[in-house]
C-alpha cells in the first residue's frame, strides 16, 4: 500500500486481484458448462489492468520527479548510494507485502465469520 496514491489501498488492491483472476474463474465456470458473459469479463479484466498501469505510471513519474530531490538530501546527508538502493528496495517490498497480507487477513476474517455466523 502506497499513502497518497488512489487504488492502491485495500479496496483497490481487492478490485486489481479480482479483476485480473476473473478470466480464470470465467474459463473455469466454462469448462463446468456454466453461463458466462466473456465480454463483461474482458472488459473488467482490461479495467483492471489499466487501473494497476496507472498506478504503475504515478509511481514511475513520482520516482523520476522526486527522485534527484531524495538524492541530493540524501548526498547532504552523507548516505551512500548502495545504503540508499537497499532501504529503498527494502522499503518498496514490505509495503507491497504489507498490503497483501493485509488483505489476506481480511478476506480469511471474513470466511471465518461466514463459517460461524449463522443467516437468518
Amino acid at each position: 500500500m502506497t499513502a497518497g496514491v488512489p487504488g492502491t489501498g485495500l479496496g483497490g488492491l481487492f478490485y486489481i486481484l479480482a479483476a485480473l483472476l476473473l478470466p480464470f474463474r470465467c474459463f473455469v465456470r466454462t469448462l463446468r458448462r456454466q453461463r458466462v458473459n466473456w465480454k463483461e469479463a474482458i472488459k473488467l479484466t482490461a479495467l483492471g489492468l489499466a487501473v494497476f498501469l496507472g498506478i504503475w505510471l504515478t509511481g514511475l513519474l513520482l520516482g523520476l520527479i522526486l527522485g534527484p530531490t531524495a538524492m541530493t538530501l540524501e548526498a547532504a546527508a552523507g548516505v551512500s548510494a548502495e545504503m540508499r538502493a537497499k532501504s529503498e528496495n527494502i522499503l518498496r517490498w514490505a509495503a507491497v507485502a504489507a498490503g497483501f497480507v493485509t488483505l489476506a487477513v481480511v478476506l480469511l476474517a471474513v470466511q471465518a465469520a461466514r463459517l460461524f455466523v449463522r443467516r437468518r
